[in-house]
C-alpha cells in the first residue's frame, strides 16, 4: 500500500499565542496541558521578522522537545500542536503544525475533513504534486495558500482566504494559524464540532491573546478565557494587537458530546459549560436510571480517570458509599487512543489493579464514562468478579455508541463498536455483568444543558455529508494490518 495515498485523521490539541515575550516556552507549557488530546508527537512554529522557526518531535512532549530546541524557536507569536493519529504511521512528516514558507502561512488543525479524498483527487488533476503528505490538514493549508497569494495579504484578504477554504471543506475543523505580515488567526467549522477558545492577558500594559482547544491550557499560562470561537467564525489578532471577528458561514451548532463525556480535561470549560459540572450532571442523571431499575448496590466504583466525577455524583444521589478500589498505574497511556486492539488489551491488563478486600461479597456498581469497543469494560468486570464481588452492575454515563465517528474520535468502523454489533438484550452477557445501565438520550441533553449536540455516534444522524466515511474505515483497517507485527 502506498502511504502517500493515505488520509490521516486527528483528534488533537492546538494552541496559538501572539505578543508573548517567549512564545515557544508558553506554547510548550500550554501543550503540556493538552497532552491528553494527543501523545504521538508535537510541534511548535514561531514567527520572527518574516521568518518561521519550527520543531517537531515524536512521543510525549518532554521527549519531543529537548531544552536546546527552544533556542531556535524565536519570536513573539507562534502556534503549537499535539497529535493523536487515528490512522496512519507515526511519522515526523505528519506532525503539525504545517508550514508553507512561500505563502507565509502555518496552521495547526484539530478535526477531520470528510471530503478530503474527493478534494485531493480534484486538486491533483491540475496540481499533480500537491498534497504529498496525505494529510487533510495539509489540504486546509493548501486551500488557504492558493487564495491568499492572490490577495493583498492583509486582514481582509486573510478573512477572504479563510472563507474560501472553509467553503470547500466538509467535516470538523478547528484551526489556528500564522499569517506573515498579518498575525495570528483561528477559525472553526460551521457545526462547531471541535472546541476552540480565545484568551487574553495583560501584563504591565502589554496585551497578549491566545487560542486553544481547551480553556485549562490558557489559564495555566496566565490567560483569561474571553469567548469561544463560534461555529462558522474566523478570528484574527493582528500584529498591532487588534482583534477582528468575522462570521463566514451560517452556524448549525452540533458540538461533539464526547468532549464532555470523555475527551476534555475536567478543569476546562467547553463552549461555556464546565466539563466538571457536565460530568457531575451525567452522574446525577444516571442515578435516576439506577433508581428506576431498583438496583441496590453496596458501593459505587469509578473506572479511572474520567468517570470519577460522575461516579461521585451518582453515589451521592443514591446515598451509597463511593469507593475508589480500582487503582490505576499512572505510567500506562490512555487505552482508548492506542493504535491496535492487542495494544489496548495489554495496556488494560497493566493499567488497573483491584483492592479485592473492598470488593469481596459486595454488590458493586461500576461506573464508566462510555462503552466503545468494550475492551476496558470486559477486563474490568473480570477483575471485579475475580475479586469476589457478589453482583456487578455496570453503568455508562454515555448512551450506547452504535455508529462510526468520522469527525476525529477514534471509532470510524461500526464493526468495532460493541453496541453496534450486539442487541441490548445480549450486551450484559457479553460484558459479563448482572445488570447494564446506559445513560438515556434525554439524560445526556439534560446533563449537557443543550440539544445542540453532535450525537451521530449514538443515532447515526450526521450533521454533514459522510458519504466518503466508508473509505476512512477501510483505510484505517488496512493501515492496522500493515502496522501489525
Amino acid at each position: 500500500m502506498n502511504l502517500q495515498d493515505e488520509c490521516f485523521l486527528y483528534m488533537c490539541g492546538i494552541i496559538g499565542i501572539i505578543n508573548s515575550s517567549d512564545a515557544a516556552e508558553e506554547i510548550f507549557l500550554g501543550l503540556q496541558n493538552l497532552q491528553h488530546r494527543g501523545q504521538d508527537g508535537g510541534g511548535i512554529v514561531t514567527a520572527e521578522s518574516g521568518a518561521f522557526h519550527h520543531h517537531r518531535g515524536a512521543g510525549l512532549l518532554d521527549i519531543a522537545f529537548p531544552p536546546e530546541n527552544f533556542k531556535k524557536l524565536a519570536g513573539s507569536m507562534g502556534i503549537g500542536h499535539t497529535r493523536y493519529a487515528t490512522t496512519g504511521k507515526k511519522e515526523l512528516s505528519l506532525l503539525q503544525p504545517f508550514v508553507d514558507s512561500q505563502a507565509g502561512l502555518a496552521i495547526g488543525h484539530n478535526g477531520n475533513i470528510v471530503n478530503y479524498h474527493a478534494m485531493r483527487e480534484s486538486i491533483r488533476q491540475s496540481h499533480p504534486d500537491a498534497l504529498a503528505s496525505g494529510s487533510d490538514s495539509e489540504l486546509i493549508l493548501w486551500l488557504l495558500g492558493q487564495h491568499w497569494q492572490h490577495t493583498d495579504r492583509n486582514p481582509a484578504g486573510l478573512l477572504e482566504s479563510i472563507q474560501y477554504a472553509a467553503s470547500q471543506l466538509v467535516g470538523s475543523y478547528s484551526v489556528v494559524g500564522l499569517a506573515e505580515g498579518v498575525g495570528l488567526f483561528a477559525f472553526r467549522d460551521p457545526n462547531g464540532l471541535r472546541p476552540l477558545v480565545v484568551g487574553r492577558r495583560e501584563d504591565e500594559g502589554k496585551v497578549a491573546f491566545a487560542f486553544s482547544s481547551e480553556s485549562a491550557a490558557l489559564e495555566f499560562i496566565g490567560f483569561t478565557p474571553l469567548f469561544n470561537v463560534e461555529a462558522g467564525e474566523a478570528v484574527i489578532v493582528t500584529l498591532a494587537g487588534e482583534l477582528l471577528r468575522h462570521r463566514y458561514d451560517v452556524a448549525n451548532i452540533r458540538h461533539c458530546m464526547f468532549e464532555w463525556v470523555y475527551f476534555a480535561r475536567v478543569e476546562s470549560d467547553i463552549d461555556n459549560l464546565s466539563v466538571y459540572q457536565a460530568r457531575f450532571n451525567l452522574g446525577v442523571q444516571l442515578a435516576y436510571q439506577v433508581k428506576q431499575l431498583g438496583l441496590m448496590p453496596d458501593i459505587v466504583v469509578p473506572v479511572p480517570e474520567t468517570s470519577r466525577i460522575a461516579a461521585i455524583a451518582l453515589a451521592e444521589t443514591l446515598q451509597v458509599p463511593f469507593r475508589e478500589v480500582l487503582i490505576k498505574n499512572r505510567y500506562v497511556n490512555r487505552t482508548f487512543i492506542l493504535e491496535s486492539q492487542s495494544a489496548r488489551l495489554e495496556a488494560i491488563r497493566r493499567k488497573l489493579y483491584p483492592v479485592s478486600s473492598e470488593l469481596k461479597g459486595k454488590r458493586v456498581l461500576v461506573v464508566d464514562d462510555s462503552i466503545v469497543r468494550g475492551n476496558t469494560a470486559i477486563k474490568i468486570i473480570e477483575l471485579v468478579r475475580r475479586s469476589g464481588a457478589e453482583e456487578i452492575y455496570l453503568a455508562s454515563t454515555c448512551p450506547p455508541i452504535q455508529s462510526p465517528c468520522y469527525y476525529g474520535i477514534d471509532f470510524p468502523d461500526k464493526a468495532e463498536l460493541l453496541a453496534g454489533k450486539h442487541t441490548a438484550e445480549d450486551l450484559p452477557q457479553v460484558l459479563g455483568v448482572d445488570k447494564l445501565v446506559y445513560q438515556t438520550m434525554e439524560g445526556l441533553e439534560s446533563a449537557l444543558q443543550t440539544d445542540k449536540l453532535c450525537k451521530a455516534c449514538l443515532t447515526g444522524n450526521y450533521p454533514t455529508d459522510v458519504s466518503y466515511g466508508e473509505s476512512f474505515s477501510k483505510q484505517r483497517a488496512q493501515e492496522r494490518e500493515v502496522a501489525a507485527p
